[in-house]
């Protein structure tokens, strides 16, 4: 490993304090509760609900074309 300075150690320092005062949770208890919320939106997201897709004004009704 190169020769870290004072500043570098010190950043690291702060940063190892950072992530250790983060709390954590088990992958096991998240990742049903992900996959929850996903299926409850899945009927509000408009790129998988097309009709939705039709009441938004951005959406480009024609294709560009290049002449």
């Amino acid at each position: 490993m190169d020769e870290l300075d004072e500043t570098q150690l010190k950043n690291e320092v702060d940063s190892l304090k950072f992530q250790l005062q983060l709390t954590r949770e088990k992958s096991s208890v998240t990742i049903p509760e992900l996959v929850k919320w996903i299926e409850e939106k899945m009927a509000e997201d408009p790129f998988l609900n097309a009709e939705l897709m039709r009441d938004n004004p951005w959406v480009e009704s024609a294709k560009c074309v290049l002449l």
